[in-house]
């Protein structure tokens, strides 16, 4: 069971289908994990039906009903109620149905990878691999950043995510993560806005990262 979660608004909205792509795959990563947010999603998902229930019905307008099924079609992807043995390994290419594209280098000890995510126009969305005892600079965002942790872990001012755990941050968030020793630590992250280094090394390297 994780110990990290999504905040309770990221799983209404993921719910309702209002969520933008990159962070419902962030959320139905920890869901495939994460028992407790099943629930609560499903319940949510239960109290919207009812409420459907109980409105009027009203006539469709002309062309109503090929336009949902094209909202459809676009609808974030929701995992299966029980969980899968393993979410992702490091021999394979995709995650949940989506493509990865190649590690690349970001400093000594990081590196990320993009993940095809078509839809995600005001987000981008990849995965970070770091070393054990690697220090990230400390640092501020000008936006959202979710991420689930898919190996190994991190520590900072919120306390140690593990495997299948959920960080939930905007820009009130000020995070100095130390990847835990043992084994690397791999994450996926939608991030929305920028990064701003606060120390004076993130500041000198920020000019060379482009994530």
């Amino acid at each position: 069971m994780s110990r990290h979660h999504p905040k309770d608004t990221t799983l209404a909205d993921f719910a309702a289908g209002t969520l933008d792509e990159g962070r419902s795959l962030v959320v139905a990563t920890h869901l495939a994990v994460c028992g407790h947010c099943r629930g609560f999603v499903a319940a949510l998902e239960d109290m919207g039906g009812a409420m459907l229930d109980q409105i009027e019905p009203v006539a469709l307008s002309e062309g109503a009903a090929a336009r949902m099924l094209d909202r459809l079609a676009g609808e974030p992807r929701h995992v299966d109620a029980e969980p899968p043995a393993k979410i992702w390994s490091p021999d394979r290419d995709e995650l949940l149905g989506y493509r990865l594209g190649p590690w690349r280098w970001v400093s000594p000890g990081l590196h990320y990878r993009a993940v095809d995510v078509p839809a995600a126009k005001d987000s981008r969305v990849f995965m970070l691999k770091a070393v054990p005892g690697l220090k990230l600079p400390s640092h501020l965002h000008t936006g959202t950043e979710l991420t689930c942790v898919l190996a190994g872990a991190f520590i900072h001012e919120g306390g140690r995510y593990g495997a299948g755990d959920c960080d939930d941050a905007d820009h009130d968030d000020a995070h100095s993560p130390v990847i835990d020793a043992g084994e690397e630590c791999v994450c996926l992250v939608a991030m929305q806005g920028q990064i701003k280094f606060t120390s004076m090394i993130g500041r000198m390297i920020q000019p060379f990262i482009r994530l």
